[in-house]
């Protein structure tokens, strides 16, 4: 049986069990995969002048966008229903983001909401991915870990190169964003019956799902959304501590390589 362009919706259909655990061998080793190419290529990037470095990032934008007009034309050839696809999950704006940031580099606040919007949603999207009923060899599955390794793999040249510093200022400004681009979706997500930023039903991702069968049954959907939106708030603040801790290593290391300087 050929798997590579099933769809889950034809995977729950037929009753099929195909896909991965969670943390399983080859997960594992996805991870191990993207972070061997985000630290692969930003040593690349660092090594590169501008103009180099500009190639990279146009490419890097232009590449996210084809794969993603090569999955809506796949779901369209393979007959798939298409709401859920339309490009309204964060990880489709952190997408756009990166093809904007490519053609106009240099924007404060983008690379704010980059390092506390796009990245965290990105990192959980490969840590704990919406994927697991696909077998490994397959179009959604393969594309899902390589877009998200692409957005990653993008900041990561960004903050290396000094290009993005993240601050605490740009915490708030990453966490009104994610607010911002919420607010209508919830809505949509009701209205429709899908699940973009998947807030709008029971998702497929094993955290998110039982968050959900934990608060919705008793308090229902807007308790869901604030207690995801409050977890969040959280992870946004551990990622600040992450990038402050970088940051010094990466002062101290420059210092001790040019103690002259110091």
């Amino acid at each position: 049986m050929n798997t590579f362009w099933l769809h889950r919706d034809q995977i729950y259909e037929q009753g099929l069990s195909l896909g991965f655990r969670v943390f399983s061998l080859g997960h594992i080793l996805w991870l191990i995969a993207l972070v061997l190419f985000c630290w692969l290529t930003a040593r690349f990037y660092r090594g590169r002048d501008e103009k180099g470095r500009d190639n990279m990032r146009k490419v890097c934008g232009l590449v996210i966008v084809l794969l993603e007009y090569m999955k809506v034309i796949v779901l369209g050839l393979f007959g798939v229903h298409m709401a859920e696809f339309v490009p309204l999950h964060l990880c489709s704006a952190a997408g756009l983001g990166v093809l904007v940031w490519a053609l106009w580099p240099r924007m404060n606040w983008l690379g704010q909401v980059f390092a506390y919007a796009f990245v965290p949603a990105a990192l959980l999207a490969v840590i704990f991915p919406s994927t697991t009923m696909y077998p490994w060899w397959n179009f959604y599955c393969l594309h899902t870990f390589v877009i998200h390794g692409l957005i990653l793999a993008f900041f990561v040249w960004l903050f290396v190169s000094g290009e993005v510093v993240p601050n605490y200022k740009g915490l708030w400004q990453g966490a009104l964003f994610m607010i911002l681009f919420s607010i209508p979706i919830y809505f949509l997500d009701g209205a429709f019956g899908v699940n973009y930023m998947f807030i709008g039903m029971r998702s497929d991702v094993g955290v998110l799902a039982k968050l959900w069968d934990m608060v919705v049954p008793q308090y229902g959907r807007p308790a869901f959304v604030l207690v995801f939106g409050l977890i969040m708030a959280l992870v946004l603040h551990v990622f600040y501590g992450i990038y402050v801790l970088l940051g010094k290593l990466r002062a101290r290391r420059e210092s001790a390589s040019h103690p002259e300087k110091s």
